[in-house]
């Protein structure tokens, strides 16, 4: 596939920086940087993809990825769907921003266990950083919708957090949760990370809805953070299992 873009990237989160939501405060510079190596990165594993096909991305949040894919492969058009209530506290300004690009919103709570599309509707859907906060029980049933909405020979790629990771491995040595204790439910919908995954795991969950595995990936985001990160990118050179995040391609 083409390069990435990271002027693109960088310019979309400027745009929608502290837009979305009626409470939005400015990212840090930090935050920045996190997004623009996460994207960067997960822009990356989808196969080259016509500008007619029909995409989703599941999760919009603060609207980056949306708006970075849809003007990365030149989308007619893209959906994306977020909690309702989440839904009702965007704003309008950051409302007509999506219908102006051509980013089609639903609301949908994905506990209800429907998408709703047809069957065989999607060329391609992303599921990246959401599977740490459902509830996993949840997680199968989602997958099959997933899959029924996936046209045959359509992509799904899913990025989390690697609870394997260096640093967290650390933590759980030292007697510490590698996961940071977060009981807030945000946004009056979602909670922080209920539970981490291991490649293996999400694995196990993919094959036994029988979709086909045509990539996995560990890879390092924000590495440049501290001097922990570093170190942990270090080492993942030599054992990418030490890396803090992880991705499958997925083809139905």
């Amino acid at each position: 596939m083409k390069n990435v873009n990271k002027k693109l990237i960088k310019g979309v989160i400027e745009e929608v920086n502290g837009l979305a939501f009626k409470n939005s405060e400015p990212y840090s510079e930090s935050a920045k940087i996190f997004f623009q190596n996460r994207y960067s990165e997960i822009v990356k594993l989808l196969p080259e993809i016509k500008k007619e096909d029909l995409g989703l991305e599941i999760g919009l949040a603060g609207g980056v990825l949306a708006f970075v894919l849809r003007r990365h492969f030149n989308l007619n058009k893209l959906y994306t769907l977020e909690h309702p209530i989440v839904y009702k506290q965007y704003n309008n300004q950051f409302l007509n921003k999506l219908k102006n690009d051509y980013i089609i919103l639903e609301p949908v709570n994905l506990e209800e266990n429907k998408l709703p599309w047809p069957d065989n509707f999607f060329n391609f859907i992303f599921l990246c950083d959401v599977v740490e906060h459902l509830v996993p029980s949840d997680i199968p049933n989602l997958i099959r919708e997933i899959k029924r909405v996936l046209r045959k020979d359509g992509y799904l790629v899913i990025v989390t957090p690697n609870i394997a990771s260096l640093i967290k491995r650390i933590n759980l040595f030292f007697g510490k949760n590698p996961i940071e204790f977060d009981l807030k439910l945000h946004e009056e919908a979602t909670y922080g990370h209920i539970r981490e995954y291991t490649m293996n795991e999400l694995l196990y969950i993919v094959e036994n809805e029988n979709l086909k595995i045509k990539r996995k990936k560990y890879f390092m985001i924000d590495a440049k953070r501290n001097i922990f990160t570093r170190i942990e990118d270090l080492c993942s050179k030599i054992y990418r299992p030490f890396a803090n995040s992880l991705a499958l391609v997925i083809q139905k």
